[in-house]
């Protein structure tokens, strides 16, 4: 979905001054909210968002621990398709700069109100938990020995991340994305590199017992998405693994910062430039230390429950 110069020229007219900077900015905001909440890539993954867990619901009850432990789906649909719906809309004012720079908004008041898009993912995001929880009783059901060593605020701070968090994370990192690149199949290479980068990371070092304990604290969190419980197949027991949820889902929320950075300082002059390079060093500085302290906190070995509620620490050397 593009948008040609005469879309440019509409918003141009719409935001003449006439009832100040702020107005305008936030007429934006909403416009281009409900251009990416239209967006066709958004609505076919919310629906088959919907459609997956529904299905884990009702045909594939071994589903409803490890989705309850982890919400993936939120990530791996709305997520990603808000990143593809967010660079195409932003990719659409390209084509007019000319009569975009005519407008009395400013290039970065025009970027922060695409950023102000991801609340759209976010609301869907977030409404997905409130179904999954407040409507879907099977996912309450879940017995206490599958949290493992888990609290409820762990899993709590896990499911946001994996819901909430990635579906913002994913529509910044698209209008960071659509600002920045220009080449033919730059969608394409985007969705792939984060889909690659997620499941290279999980599948190879989110539940494995003989991978080596460094690589498991260090790697396996380096992604999107983290997992900090799997659940065996048919349930015979479920694995704690290591790592801070709580640390962990800072660290997302820097990455979302650094996605925003990235978009604001395309094309930023002087002291617009400057304020945005020095909150990029911030937001970096805080991502280092947050990642730092995901990886290293929480517990230091993976652990085993069983149903009887007996565990076993996993002396992975």
């Amino acid at each position: 979905m593009t948008s040609t110069p005469q879309d440019a020229l509409v918003l141009t007219t719409t935001f003449a001054p006439r009832g100040g900077y702020r107005s305008s900015f936030a007429a934006l905001a909403r416009l281009e909210s409900k251009r990416l909440v239209r967006h066709p890539a958004l609505l076919v993954g919310t629906a088959v968002g919907i459609a997956s867990t529904a299905s884990a619901l009702t045909e594939a009850p071994d589903e409803v621990a490890a989705n309850a432990l982890g919400m993936p789906v939120v990530a791996l649909t709305v997520g990603l398709t808000a990143m593809l719906s967010a660079f195409h809309l932003t990719r659409s004012f390209h084509r007019a700069d000319e009569l975009l720079e005519a407008s009395p908004t400013p290039r970065s008041a025009r970027t922060a109100a695409l950023c102000l898009t991801a609340a759209m993912p976010a609301l869907i995001a977030a409404l997905w938990l409130v179904f999954y929880y407040g409507f879907a009783p099977a996912t309450l059901h879940v017995p206490e020995w599958m949290y493992g060593t888990m609290s409820h605020a762990d899993l709590a701070a896990v499911l946001v991340g994996n819901s909430v968090v990635a579906a913002v994370g994913g529509a910044l990192l698209g209008v960071c994305a659509g600002r920045w690149w220009r080449f033919r199949g730059a969608s394409a290479v985007l969705v792939l590199g984060v889909g690659l980068w997620t499941m290279v990371m999980l599948g190879t070092f989110s539940s494995g017992d003989e991978a080596p304990a460094e690589w498991t604290r260090w790697v396996r969190l380096f992604a999107p998405v983290g997992y900090f419980s799997s659940p065996s197949a048919h349930s015979t027991f479920v694995m704690t693994l290591t790592g801070s949820p709580w640390w962990y889902l800072a660290w997302l929320m820097t990455l979302c910062a650094l996605a925003v950075v990235g978009a604001l300082v395309w094309r930023a002059e002087g002291d617009t430039r400057r304020r945005v390079v020095r909150a990029g060093v911030l937001a970096l500085v805080l991502s280092a230390v947050t990642y730092a302290l995901a990886a290293s906190g929480g517990l230091n070995h993976q652990i085993r429950t069983f149903p009887d509620g007996h565990s076993i620490v996993m002396m992975v050397k």
